[in-house]
């Protein structure tokens, strides 16, 4: 997804208050996942509701700012999203209709 030129892909992540080395292990975890070159993708932010965009995937509803979110939530784990082939699918049906506009 992050090749797509009509999404621009954030990877936004809340911190563990009680860790204080989690700023450092998420961006390490990005690195490792997704290479070095998309370390500047990574936010880190405790409230996700001030993050604007059109998608939000999270394993959670609440907590953290995920019901301000101003853009459509896809809860990760959910019934309708089990799985990140599912997210997957989603975005490339979307897609689809983007370049046939259906």
């Amino acid at each position: 997804m992050f090749e797509q030129p009509e999404f621009l892909v954030l990877l936004l992540t809340a911190p563990s208050v009680h860790n204080p080395l989690c700023y450092t292990e998420k961006r390490l975890w990005v690195e490792r996942h997704f290479g070095f070159e998309h370390c500047h993708r990574l936010i880190i932010s405790a409230h996700k509701g001030l993050s604007r965009g059109d998608y939000l995937i999270d394993d959670k509803t609440a907590g953290f700012g995920q019901e301000d979110f101003q853009g459509q939530l896809i809860h990760y784990g959910s019934a309708e999203f089990p799985n990140w082939a599912s997210v997957k699918r989603h975005f490339v049906a979307l897609l689809h209709r983007m370049a046939t506009g259906s």
